[in-house]
């Protein structure tokens, strides 16, 4: 027997497809199954992003796993993700090198277009999905590439993975990989 699933409140509902069609007049099955059909496309996405992302949540920098740059040798870090359909808002928390503590918050949009930096005049980022465990970020100042950054989840969701390189605001390049532990 053939089934059409739909998602009703995060679980897969089966229904039969051949129970449907017979119920209905031979002039009314497509129409109906038409419906159908739409009505599962409309909710597929709404199911979809209803789903836990699993960037969302708060990470722990984990300074022994992590290959810091010298020029940014922090002492500790958190990150706290929220994503929704359009935005994902990161908000960080931490000491740095010198030993003030640091936080703030800021919004990417994973869309793959062009969006400004609010808190830095003249440059934009694009950031996109490049998978249901990696936001991939590149930042930009006048068309010309300054920063990188993606961020990876693994496959068991506990542990993140942050690839960041650019220009730092003295211009002097680096690179560095955080790795968080989920909190």
């Amino acid at each position: 027997m053939r089934t059409l699933a739909l998602m009703i409140l995060g679980t897969l509902v089966p229904l039969p497809l051949e129970s449907i069609v017979r119920t209905t007049s031979p002039r009314r099955r497509t129409p109906f199954l038409l419906l159908i059909i739409v009505l599962v496309a409309l909710a597929a996405p709404a199911a979809i992003s209803q789903q836990k992302n699993l960037l969302a949540g708060t990470w722990q920098a984990n300074i022994s796993k992590s290959q810091r740059h010298p020029n940014h040798l922090f002492k500790s870090a958190t990150l706290r993700f929220e994503v929704s359909d359009d935005v994902v808002s990161m908000t960080y928390t931490g000491v740095n090198m010198s030993g003030v503590e640091e936080s703030g918050t800021f919004k990417i949009h994973p869309d793959g277009k062009e969006h400004p930096i609010p808190d830095a005049p003249g440059l934009a980022e694009v950031s996109r999905w490049a998978g249901p465990r990696l936001l991939d970020t590149v930042a930009s100042q006048s068309g010309k590439v300054v920063g990188h950054s993606s961020y990876e989840v693994s496959e068991d969701g506990k542990t993140l993975t942050a690839k960041i390189s650019g220009t730092d605001a003295s211009g002097a390049g680096f690179e560095q990989v955080i790795v968080c532990d989920r909190q």
